[in-house]
């Protein structure tokens, strides 16, 4: 479950949230660490149009980095297919060295790696996507994530909060706490974050009675789709006036289209 949060909201949350809640093992000091993002996409942005859509069955790809530049946060790597299916997310994933990750994004096979069969089929995955769908590096992305475990080890409750979201277009080499982000501000700003809770079953009753006295609502959000949104060239020009009007073969709809509400359109030929 996922929450745009203000900054004040936030502070109200975890005034109450404290006494329930532990950092995280993974980490470190502070609850916090990176978290850095390869995205992947065709030209005709699919992703972002499956969410736009609602397909019921969607996948994105990414290579994830995690870790510190002090190392208290270890590096590590993953190449990760997101899968949401009739409203359930599931994530496949391969830990790799970075540059092998990258080397499977751009569909070959890591050299030297012995695989389970397990892992050699979500490499597959990978390079079907990449092979066939066209797949190829769109953004990076960076934020901070402040992540808390239950205090109660009998609870897999999971309370995190991501914020500092920064995406680049360019230099689409990931790197552990990478911070080449300059030119972009905070896709959310004003200090916001989103939250996620995750744990097995329902949400504890206390959990949703203060994320409620916050005034929080649960939201559908997605940071690729957002920075797709504010930044991206290739999108700004599929959502150009002209290029729906051929689309749809009618005439150029308003300025004030709002593309994530744009089930009807047509999907892109390829």
């Amino acid at each position: 479950m996922k929450f745009r949060v203000s900054a004040a909201q936030r502070a109200a949350l975890m005034t109450q949230l404290a006494p329930h809640l532990r950092p995280d093992e993974n980490a470190g000091d502070g609850a916090q660490y990176p978290v850095v993002s390869l995205y992947f996409d065709n030209e005709e942005r699919d992703c972002y149009w499956e969410k736009a859509r609602s397909f019921p069955s969607r996948r994105k790809l990414r290579v994830r980095v995690y870790g510190s530049r002090d190392g208290k946060v270890p590096a590590v790597a993953f190449v990760e297919v997101k899968h949401k299916c009739e409203g359930r997310g599931v994530k496949r994933r391969v830990q790799l060295p970075l540059g092998q990750a990258l080397r499977v994004g751009d569909g070959l096979w890591p050299e030297g790696v012995h695989f389970s069969e397990t892992d050699a089929r979500v490499i597959r995955e990978v390079h079907d996507m990449v092979l066939h769908r066209r797949f190829q590096p769109v953004l990076v992305m960076r934020y901070d994530r402040t992540a808390y475990a239950a205090a109660d080890p009998q609870s897999d409750l999971r309370v995190t909060f991501d914020s500092g979201v920064r995406a680049r277009f360019d230099n689409l080499t990931p790197e552990p706490d990478d911070r080449r982000f300059e030119m972009n501000g905070d896709i959310h700003g004003n200090g916001s974050a989103v939250m996620e809770v995750k744990v097995t079953g329902c949400i504890p009753y206390w959990l949703s009675r203060t994320i409620a006295a916050a005034g929080c609502r649960m939201e559908s959000h997605s940071k690729y789709c957002t920075a797709l949104e504010q930044h991206d060239p290739v999108l700004r020009a599929l959502l150009s006036p002209a290029w729906r009007a051929r689309r749809t073969g009618g005439v150029a709809d308003s300025p004030s289209f709002l593309p994530m509400a744009a089930p009807v359109l047509a999907r892109a030929a390829g």
